[in-house]
């Protein structure tokens, strides 16, 4: 890389000298996150806390403290792009950091195959008590056997330092797709979390509870692919260390913050926030802290879900279920979770499928509002038609015979009317097309909603008289033009 040692993948962002995404500070000039890679972008901060006092806070770890310098540069000088680790893996890149240590891509030269490896951030010698949770994260995780789950393979000890091998997967995890785009739609967000659902099966089914859902665990490959990772703080429901405080404030079940026995269903409050967050693009408490966070878990009502964000009642009501304040009162399995997700995309597949065959002609004066309601429904698969002119309407319908028809009020047209008051004068040709449609046989069934605004609203009676079956009152919401074209565009026999 130009002047950079091959030894380096980046420059110091102050300076220019070549550091490693793992460095804390550059060599030179001593700048502190010399890549420009804030470690709170790389995981959030994981509670680990034993025999917490009631009203103490908890100690809050994104990495075992206390490690002495010296040691640190010994890790990170081991884990340099190029270097053999234990003797047998060439280290190609840095991943990322977790609550126990550093993720790393290499080449297991021994079969010549790309893995990842976790290796604890400290010595064996130094720290016993990571030691045996990193060796617990192993045997749980080797347990399972799910596509939707990295496999873990081996424990081994490099200089001291303890590291498993586990399958490489090309992807980024969900946080860096969140980053890059804030939002999922339902369609997508349901796909991804039915997947993470299907590997917390197989994980409850083995009595193991991971307690650490959240947007960092979950990897997204370029197929939509999702798989659980980072099993660390996972435990067994029969070996549950009690009074054990572990877990995402984000993502936390009140049980979890409560330090009281979990099981699936604090997995699937997790997952709960995590698909909100996902159609949203923000968690479902307002909290500026972590004391404010769990005070959120423990007590507050969760926001709703906005209209704006096109989600169905059915997803709400999931998302709900799954963020009951009570255990009791949630999902109690995987299973049960699952059943509703498929149900719900199966509903959406079926409208999808629907509005391939429907055809809605947008009948609208103003160009921006044309365009804007000609770009909700065609995003949600419909075939549309749209104009401007009442006339170029008329032919439109008469030749396409659409499934829906969504008229605005004050279409022009030069159609002639007889008046029987001042106020139609103003819709004149919003009651020309109404009256000259209804005349042929073909178009008599077809669904005519009017748009209309409030100083027409009097004349709600006149256009339903003349054959219109229901009335929006603009401006529109994409809600609402979705829940018209849901409600109306039936496909239709001939079609």
């Amino acid at each position: 890389m130009d002047s950079v040692d091959a030894a380096y993948e980046l420059r110091c962002v102050n300076c220019g000298a070549g550091v490693r995404p793992i460095d804390r500070f550059c060599s030179q000039c001593g700048r502190r996150d010399p890549a420009g890679i804030d470690d709170s972008m790389l995981t959030e901060p994981t509670l680990i806390a034993e025999d917490t006092q009631p009203g103490e806070m908890p100690t809050l770890m994104k990495k075992p403290t206390g490690e002495p310098r010296a040691k640190t540069v010994e890790l990170q000088s081991m884990l340099v792009p190029g270097a053999i680790f234990g003797r047998r893996y060439r280290i190609q890149r840095f991943l990322g950091a977790g609550a126990m240590g550093y993720v790393c891509s290499a080449v297991d030269e021994s079969i010549d195959e790309t893995i990842a490896l976790k290796v604890l951030s400290v010595p064996i010698q130094d720290d016993p008590e990571s030691f045996e949770r990193f060796k617990m994260e192993l045997k749980l995780a080797r347990k399972i056997r799910h596509r939707n789950v990295v496999q873990s393979f081996d424990l081994g000890f490099a200089e001291g330092y303890p590291f498993i091998s586990m399958e490489y997967i090309d992807a980024d995890n969900l946080l860096k797709h969140l980053n890059r785009k804030a939002t999922f739609d339902e369609v997508a967000a349901l796909t991804i979390m039915r997947q993470v659902i299907r590997g917390l099966r197989a994980a409850h089914d083995l009595g193991i509870v991971h307690r650490d859902i959240k947007p960092e665990n979950i990897l997204l490959n370029k197929d939509r692919m999702a798989f659980i990772t980072d099993f660390g703080i996972a435990t067994t429901q029969a070996a549950m260390r009690k009074k054990e405080l572990a877990g995402t404030p984000d993502y936390m079940a009140p049980e979890q913050l409560r330090m009281e026995e979990v099981g699936p269903p604090s997995d699937l409050y997790a997952c709960g926030v995590l698909s909100f967050r996902m159609l949203t693009g923000s968690l479902p408490y307002r909290a500026n802290s972590v004391p404010e966070i769990i005070d959120a878990h423990l007590n507050a009502t969760p926001m709703s879900i906005p209209e704006s964000a096109g989600v169905s009642l059915e997803t709400r009501e999931l998302i709900g279920w799954m963020l009951q304040k009570q255990m009791s009162d949630r999902p109690q399995s995987a299973s049960a979770v699952l059943e509703r997700i498929d149900e719900t995309l199966r509903a959406a597949a079926t409208r999808r499928s629907d509005a391939k065959r429907s055809r809605i002609l947008v009948v609208e004066h103003d160009p921006a509002a044309r365009a804007f309601i000609a770009g909700v429904l065609e995003a949600e698969g419909y075939r549309v038609m749209a104009t401007g002119d009442g006339r170029e309407a008329v032919n439109l319908a008469f030749e396409q015979t659409p499934s829906l028809i969504l008229l605005d009020a004050r279409i022009q047209g030069g159609f002639d009317v007889p008046l029987q008051s001042q106020d139609e004068h103003a819709a004149a040709d919003g009651l020309g097309f109404v009256r000259l449609v209804r005349q042929d046989e073909k178009l008599q069934t077809v669904p005519i909603v009017l748009m209309t605004d409030h100083t027409l609203s009097e004349l709600d009676r006149t256009f339903t008289n003349a054959g219109v079956a229901d009335v929006m009152v603009k401006p529109l919401a994409e809600s609402e033009i979705r829940e018209a074209a849901s409600n109306f565009a039936a496909p239709r026999a001939s079609q």
